[in-house]
């Protein structure tokens, strides 16, 4: 053989052995692409997995805050009416000349008090509530 040929047989030899190897790394390369595309994609969908979780979470809470504030907004309305009628009821009280009493009856006999107005307020106030609740369903 001559030097020509023997040279050409080395670089023919390196350059096969050269595209084995850029073959090889291309396999190993398009391998570890696919590997991190499927790490990608499942990390993707348990992120979203886990917002969508979140977002029901937060929509649930939501509802429910808004449900306690409905129920709030009904009770201090329901207050409020009790007010006005209450307040209503001792004016024409107070119109009249003689002041709300009671009578009690003990063993020594019968005599009448007057009402102490705030706390007969907080009684009447108290026992329509519960009335109201009841008839309402609240």
């Amino acid at each position: 053989m001559s030097l020509e040929n023997i040279l050409k047989k080395i670089i023919d030899d390196a350059r096969t052995e050269a595209d084995a190897v850029i073959e090889e790394y291309k396999s190993k390369a398009e391998g570890i692409k696919k590997n991190a595309q499927e790490e990608a994609s499942a990390l993707a969908e348990s992120l979203l997995e886990e917002e969508e979780r979140k977002g029901e979470l937060e929509a649930r809470r939501i509802v429910t805050q808004a449900r306690l504030q409905k129920r709030l907004d009904i009770l201090a309305a329901k207050k409020e009416l009790i007010d006005q009628v209450l307040e209503r009821a001792f004016e024409s009280s107070r119109l009249s000349e003689s002041p709300l009493k009671r009578k009690i009856i003990s063993k020594d006999g019968e005599r009448e008090a007057v009402f102490d107005e705030k706390k007969l307020l907080d009684e009447l106030r108290q026992q329509m509530e519960k009335s109201i609740s009841g008839i309402i369903g609240l």
